[in-house]
């Protein structure tokens, strides 16, 4: 079944246009309050359209562990988080140096104060938990001075144009983009020039990128979550190459909380080597994911869904494609192709979510 003609991406699609489009201006009339409860029926109504991706990848990753609460309630709160952060986006417009503290918390703000003291710029390393991307507006609108590396959001509608993009969904992203443009942070695409990013923290400033994305060039395997799990060493060789320090970060809101916690840790120390580094890296963030799952079980399934288009899948133990999925090499080619996103300057893009 070709996406256009999929009942289920139909509904998704209408409804996320619906929320992009008309639905934008009139939730920034309602109260934060009102968001949990739009959540909790937009959760709800996704969940019901299918979780068994999402419940086997928490399986996976919880091999011989105990979940912190039951599948269900685990469950039923990603999707209820997955939405709420999903309308915050539509928000952005009307974030402000004004009003940020009524969203964002910042805690272990001083770790990142000490790290430019040593006057080689600080990387923001994040994973896909949580509302990852309220770290920018967090920072950027308390007066630092932050490029973020990443992805424009249509590039997706291009790697996934035989399974997914519809021209609605296509649609739907082009207005994301819009939206966190107005983000206070310079937006670096992972895909072309990152010399943008070696100038930002040569400058002492706030780079963010993520450890767990999806494009590179060279690749590690690590033990993340009890599995295999393949990373690429872009991270951890920009961390090396500039000295900078490097700060491992996440956002965390429970559903009913006010504001999001934007949590900036302690400065990694490098470990000797890439591998390490990244092995280092993932034992931080499981950390985090064995104790609030439901922040990361959204990505977790995108990366499963996406794992035939991936240059190297997330995990190793991955269910199977029919027909089977590309090549490394033939990934890459996809990727880059991708990449040229026509309305996407060489400078300019913002974190897929």
């Amino acid at each position: 079944m070709k996406p256009t003609q999929n009942p289920v991406l139909l509904a998704k699609d209408l409804a996320g246009l619906g929320l992009y489009y008309p639905g934008q201006k009139a939730l920034n009339l309602l109260p934060r309050a009102a968001l949990d409860g739009l959540a909790r029926l937009g959760g709800g109504a996704v969940r019901r359209m299918g979780a068994e991706a999402m419940r086997d990848e928490l399986r996976r990753s919880f091999a011989g562990r105990p979940l912190p609460r039951s599948e269900d309630a685990v469950l039923k709160d990603a999707f209820r988080l997955t939405m709420y952060n999903e309308l915050e986006v539509l928000r952005y417009p009307y974030l402000s140096p004004r009003t940020i503290p009524e969203v964002c918390e910042i805690v272990g703000q001083e770790h990142l104060d000490r790290a430019r003291l040593k006057g080689k710029g600080a990387i923001i390393l994040i994973g896909h938990f949580g509302a990852n991307q309220m770290i920018m507006p967090a920072l950027g609108h308390v007066g630092y001075t932050m490029s973020q590396l990443s992805a424009p959001p249509p590039v997706w509608a291009e790697i996934l144009k035989e399974t997914r993009t519809t021209p609605l969904w296509k649609k739907t992203l082009e207005r994301r983009w819009e939206l966190e443009q107005l983000l206070p942070v310079q937006h670096i695409n992972v895909f072309r020039f990152l010399r943008p990013a070696f100038d930002c923290l040569r400058r002492n400033e706030v780079l963010g990128l993520a450890f767990d994305g999806g494009g590179g060039q060279k690749w590690e395997t690590v033990d993340f979550l009890g599995r295999r799990a393949n990373f690429s060493v872009q991270p951890v060789q920009i961390w090396k190459k500039t000295g900078a320090a490097l700060l491992p970060t996440y956002v965390l809101r429970m559903p009913g909380e006010r504001r999001h916690r934007v949590v900036i840790g302690e400065e990694l120390p490098w470990q000797g080597s890439p591998q390490a580094s990244l092995q280092a890296i993932a034992r931080v963030f499981e950390q985090w994911v064995w104790q609030w799952p439901e922040h990361y079980l959204h990505f977790l399934q995108m990366r499963r869904r996406v794992r035939g288009t991936d240059v190297f899948p997330m995990f190793d133990d991955y269910p199977p494609l029919p027909g089977g999925g590309m090549t490394a090499d033939q990934a890459d080619q996809h990727l880059r192709r991708a990449a040229n996103w026509d309305n996407a300057s060489p400078t300019q893009s913002a974190a897929p979510g």
